[in-house]
């Protein structure tokens, strides 16, 4: 672990944040896998782990994430206490918490919500979340790619970087702390189905009114249910619901 971390010990921060513990790495695995351990050793909620560099960091479905060093905030979070019947939400208000702080942190930016688990600046990718759930705690794992030019070439025209898209760079400190204080507005200080949480969601649907393909599913994005599925219109008067997968915009 390290040491140092944006100018502060990792204890520093913390302290700061008002988490239980924090761990900062220099290269790791995957976060996520580590914030799991952690459950399961018994950690409590909003125990955090954050490092430079991810060797094996992935997405949905296991694809690949790429975690280049020194070039994003790359964050996993043990969860708090969730009932059953919202876990489906959990992906979806960690998504809405990083729109939020992302607007915060780079001033002119608008962020936008692809469901289930994007965050979007226009058309370009900012952000992934991945939520994972284990014997303990549900584990939500960040990836927010900050550093302008860190992502190579390849991924240019489907990513962007904070840094790219608003005033200036970004303090990858402050963007966990406010990160970390969305997240408990939208899973602690009310109830995770809160119709508010589901009228901000609605707001920043980008695939809405768009012609999309989910779980087989070909037809119109009609909005997100309050429990968080996506509505798709796949006839005049014929809404079909989709619980999990990926989903593409088809022309």
């Amino acid at each position: 672990m390290l040491d140092l971390w944006e100018g502060d010990t990792p204890a520093a921060w913390g302290v700061r944040w008002g988490v239980p513990r924090l761990e900062v790495h220099g290269r790791i695995g995957s976060t996520n896998d580590r914030a799991r351990e952690l459950a399961e050793a018994g950690a409590e909620p909003f125990t955090t782990v954050i490092a430079e560099e991810q060797t094996a960091g992935r997405g949905r479905e296991g694809k690949r994430w790429e975690s280049p060093p020194g070039s994003g905030l790359w964050m996993s979070v043990v969860a708090p206490p969730i009932d059953p019947s919202d876990r489906a939400l959990v992906p979806l208000l960690a998504g809405l918490a990083v729109c939020r702080a992302v607007e915060r942190l780079a001033p002119g930016v608008c962020a936008g919500l692809k469901w289930p688990n994007d965050v979007l600046l226009g058309a370009r990718k900012v952000s992934g979340v991945l939520c994972e759930a284990g014997p303990e705690a549900i584990v939500i794992g960040v990836g927010i790619n900050v550093r302008s030019g860190a992502l190579g070439p390849e991924l240019a025209g489907s990513t962007v970087a904070l840094d790219d898209a608003g005033a200036g760079p970004v303090d990858r400190a402050a963007l966990a702390e406010r990160l970390l204080a969305e997240l408990r507005e939208v899973l602690v200080r009310g109830r995770v189905s809160d119709a508010a949480w589901t009228r901000e969601l609605d707001g920043r649907d980008v695939l809405r009114d768009r012609r999309v393909e989910a779980a087989g599913a070909v037809g119109i994005a009609r909005g997100i249910d309050p429990d968080g599925a996506l509505r798709v219109e796949v006839g005049p008067g014929e809404v079909r619901r989709v619980v999990a997968g990926g989903v593409r915009v088809r022309a």
